[in-house]
């Protein structure tokens, strides 16, 4: 029976070692080499485990137990009610506006509720879900209340409906102005997983030594190979959030400093069991299904690449053939 992360914390805390929260990712998918990973560390005379760690261990494993792969796939709910969608909303909101505040190290927060008692001229931040928007203001909404807020049509123009996000405003008579969006985004601060094998993806297999994993067409697959975090995109949800003047890349790096690749609900029409869009963890790579050619771009440490049908995609070596 597979253990939560809590326990799995106990239960290395019980060994005498600490563990970090990469760390604790990979191990939560590899509870299999929990007993291993304990003996190898305590065999080196160490007293906390990172990713560091992790990687010399399977390193260090013989080569027919280092390659450890899980395929996710999406578990659409083909009927859901008001409830379902606001949980899923929930959920995201919770998880989207930590990110914000953490990575934007907002200060003056405000619920929406509090905005209508404010004076004139002074000034907060607001996080909330875009529910509406007009071409010089959004409707920003909480889980207190929801308020309209005058923007720039510029700034408008970057926002999806459902996109979570944080604003600064300021009150101004009886509106409420906002001049400057701050979006999850991705944090430059975070240490890249390496492959050690050469893995070689196409359109619907993935290649690791002499074993072939078959891939099924989705929206959107989560692989897991060893500590190494791929998300498969099919290229359809970038054409849907592309405007016709924009680069693929451009609405991909758009959607991912959202840290949600498909995030209007208006567009997708689909609630999951398990939002496999949101990006908590953030992946070391991302490859986009069907696109039109082949593209690599590095961003903030994610590996970014589209792959044509067709073409295999060598993924260590980044090129394609």
């Amino acid at each position: 029976m597979s253990m939560e992360r809590t326990e799995i914390v106990k239960f290395f805390l019980k060994n005498g070692i600490q563990l970090t929260p990469i760390a604790l990712d990979i191990i939560f998918r590899r509870q299999d080499v929990m007993d291993k990973i304990i003996e190898f560390v305590k065999n080196k005379g160490l007293w906390i485990i990172d990713e560091g760690i992790i990687e010399e261990f399977f390193r260090s494993l013989e080569p027919y137990e280092q390659i450890n792969i899980e395929i996710i796939y999406p578990e659409e709910l083909g009927e859901f009610s008001v409830d379902d969608v606001n949980k899923v909303l929930k959920e995201r909101f919770e998880i989207l506006s930590r990110i914000i505040q953490e990575n934007n190290k907002l200060k003056e927060l405000a619920s929406l509720s509090k905005v209508k008692k404010f004076k004139d001229n002074e000034e907060a931040v607001v996080i909330g879900i875009i529910r509406d928007k007009a071409v010089y203001s959004i409707l920003l909404e909480d889980f207190t209340s929801h308020e309209i807020i005058n923007m720039d049509s510029k700034n408008v123009e970057k926002l999806f409906y459902d996109d979570i996000i944080a604003v600064k405003i300021r009150k101004e008579g009886e509106k409420l102005v906002g001049d400057k969006i701050f979006f999850p985004s991705l944090s430059f601060f975070r240490k890249v997983a390496t492959l050690d094998k050469e893995v070689i993806i196409s359109t619907f297999e993935i290649k690791i030594g002499e074993k072939v994993y078959k891939v099924m067409e989705e929206d959107i697959v989560r692989v897991y190979i060893n500590g190494f975090k791929l998300f498969l995109l099919n290229n359809s949800i970038i054409e849907k959030y592309k405007k016709s003047d924009e680069r693929e890349i451009d609405v991909l790096i758009s959607l991912l400093e959202r840290r949600h690749l498909n995030p209007s609900l208006f567009i997708s029409r689909k609630i999951f069991k398990k939002d496999l869009f949101l990006i908590e963890e953030v992946p070391d790579a991302i490859v986009i299904r069907h696109s039109k050619e082949f593209f690599y771009r590095p961003h903030k440490g994610v590996n970014l690449f589209f792959l044509p049908d067709g073409k295999k995609l060598y993924l260590k070596e980044k090129k394609v053939e």
